[in-house]
């Protein structure tokens, strides 16, 4: 889980084949009586990681990520208000091999998910 900060890009590691969710917080960043409407996930690293089930908790949304194959996942999250303003924050996934579990298969894509209230 993160809590919203501007300038940081927040990591984090997984082995191949775990499945997470993955949480950003946004309350210390929208204003009050303000609510998210919309969120859309992006990564273009679809063979590291794969998303799934999008969701928005009031001022956190959330995806389900399993990870894949080693190396890196870069995810970003655009929240859209009610206002119409874009809150973005980075996620890079540093997804480590697990060299004695048999792979149970690579599921590529999708690269964009969208999630609506």
């Amino acid at each position: 889980m993160s809590a919203h900060q501007r300038d940081r890009v927040f990591r984090s590691n997984l082995y191949a084949a775990e499945k997470r969710c993955l949480v950003t917080n946004f309350n210390s960043a929208i204003p009050v009586g303000r609510s998210i409407v919309s969120a859309t996930w992006q990564t273009w690293d679809t063979i590291n990681c794969y998303l799934a089930q999008p969701q928005i908790n009031g001022r956190e949304v959330q995806v389900t990520i399993t990870a894949q194959y080693s190396g890196r996942c870069r995810i970003r999250v655009d929240a859209t208000l009610d206002n119409g303003e874009v809150y973005s924050a980075w996620h890079v996934i540093r997804v480590q091999p697990a060299p004695y579990l048999v792979n149970p298969g690579w599921v590529t894509g999708p690269s964009i998910l969208t999630v609506s209230v």
